[in-house]
């Protein structure tokens, strides 16, 4: 019998629900809004779907495996060098690359419960310790508490700026005072998925790349703002020797052909851009609205989603329910370690003002 690796066998596997047509056929709904996996419902820009139909004639080849044309958008929009940009099949193949890239046997990384579940399950699959340490006050990364709690074994930080799912963010000079203390052996993972919304939310949120430390590694992804999740594409910034080492273990042709292209349309519509971030933030004082007439505790959001806290497993379970059973999809935090929240992304104008309607209605029955 061949060996299964124990890590293996003990992680759990990608369980999917029903697919959304088929819950909309058994609720028997005749409205809905898809509020659960922090997509840009907006969709991408028209500039996008052109692009992939003119590249759908070249099927036939295989990607440039160095995706110079998207390298040098984003390196150019970063005014640093294409041998600082790495592209990838999204945020989740960056971390694995990055496990593989710089973590030995008896390498810990240190982090904080309550954020991106996928680092887990990497960290799990490549058999590398993780340390994970209670989330601070207001449900934020406590970088002072991080740094307390580096020992001899930790070869990585992850920071998570905006934090998934509790949407809120190490500022500019807490991030710096962070990177101060670090010694400089020590890898910084700043993963920045939601970065274009907290750039336009925050005045207080930082320019990571721009603070040029030898240790750091940002990740971005076009699954967010660019909307771009269909599509799998990620870039990380970070110094030459280090994105060097992430691209030696990054399988040979990702991104595809159609995800280069699709990725460099959307990189380079500003316009596009801007609509997006505009409809989150209405949508976020839209939802902070409701909630607050709903009387429900919630966390002030630098994404395009907002957390709340339900105080209990049992409570958040049957709100995610209720929700639901009205044709609202939102997430359920247990996977996350939170099982006393959840999270509700922003939508289309009609879908925001669904959510609105329905969790009023829900919370002011008398």
């Amino acid at each position: 019998m061949v060996h299964i690796p124990q890590n293996i066998q003990e992680l759990n596997s990608y369980k999917p629900g029903k697919p959304i047509e088929e819950i909309v056929a058994d609720l028997q709904l005749k409205e809905w809004a898809i509020l659960w996996n922090n997509e840009n419902n907006l969709g991408p820009s028209p500039k996008v779907i052109k692009a992939i139909e003119k590249e759908a004639r070249n099927l036939k080849v295989y990607p440039d495996p160095a995706s110079v044309a998207l390298r040098k958008s984003i390196a150019k929009a970063h005014n640093c060098l294409i041998e600082n940009v790495v592209v990838d099949n999204g945020s989740e193949s960056l971390l694995d690359n990055i496990f593989r890239s710089f973590m030995n046997d008896g390498d810990e990384l240190l982090t904080c419960e309550g954020t991106f579940v996928a680092l887990y399950i990497w960290a799990k699959a490549n058999n590398k310790k993780l340390r994970k340490l209670p989330l601070g006050r207001g449900y934020r990364f406590d970088f002072k508490k991080i740094v307390e709690s580096i020992t001899p074994e930790t070869k990585a930080i992850y920071i998570a700026n905006p934090n998934n799912p509790t949407g809120t963010i190490i500022s500019k000079d807490e991030l710096d005072e962070m990177l101060q203390l670090v010694s400089k052996d020590i890898l910084v993972i700043i993963d920045e998925a939601y970065f274009s919304y907290a750039q336009q939310l925050s005045n207080d949120y930082p320019d990571s790349f721009s603070l040029g430390h030898p240790n750091v590694i940002i990740l971005r992804t076009f699954s967010k703002a660019y909307g771009l999740a269909g599509m799998r594409v990620g870039f990380a910034l970070g110094p030459k020797d280090l994105i060097e080492a992430m691209t030696k273990v990054k399988m040979t042709f990702a991104p595809s052909n159609i995800a280069q292209v699709a990725a460099l349309a959307a990189f380079e519509d500003k316009e596009h851009m801007t609509r997006a971030l505009e409809l989150n933030k209405k949508a976020l004082t839209e939802f902070y609205l409701a909630l607050h007439e709903a009387e429900l505790d919630y966390i002030p959001s630098y994404a395009n989603f907002v957390m709340v806290d339900l105080k209990t497993e049992e409570k958040a379970k049957q709100f995610a329910y209720d929700m639901l059973q009205k044709g609202v999809f939102i997430r359920h935090l247990k996977a996350f370690g939170l099982p006393h929240c959840v999270r509700i992304s922003t939508g289309t104008e009609e879908e925001n003002q669904l959510f609105t309607q329905t969790i009023i209605e829900l919370f002011t029955q008398t």
